[in-house]
């Protein structure tokens, strides 16, 4: 087993379909982090937002946008779901075009159910 100190990158991918839409993810683990993808295309990266864990009194993790203009705040609203839970940094991308929520409510049941299976 590898130390918790090693670098360790392992990726995952999985495609699932969304009505007639094929919806694309990839994990990116890395150590006590990870960067999430999810699109509908060829990898475009139109918005990237960073969640930090909550500490000390916080019970809600930090989240920022660094790349994009995402009005709707969809990257980082999962993002502060996902800090929250798992209690690590995450980097989420979202290219999943409209504002959606029947998608958007399946992209992060979809992605909740990779994360369980890539963390255990």
């Amino acid at each position: 087993m590898a130390n918790d100190n090693e670098p360790q990158f392992i990726i995952h991918q999985d495609t699932q379909m969304f009505i007639t839409d094929p919806i694309h993810f990839q994990l990116v683990q890395m150590n006590k982090s990870m960067f999430i993808w999810v699109g509908k295309q060829q990898a475009n990266m139109k918005d990237l937002s960073i969640a930090m864990p909550p500490t000390g009194s916080q019970s809600i993790a930090s989240v920022t946008t660094v790349l994009g203009q995402d009005i709707s705040e969809q990257s980082r609203n999962l993002g502060r779901r996902l800090g929250s839970k798992y209690q690590q940094q995450f980097f989420i991308s979202l290219d999943i075009g409209n504002q959606d929520e029947m998608l958007m409510a399946f992209v992060e049941k979809k992605l909740s159910e990779l994360i369980k299976k890539v963390l255990n």
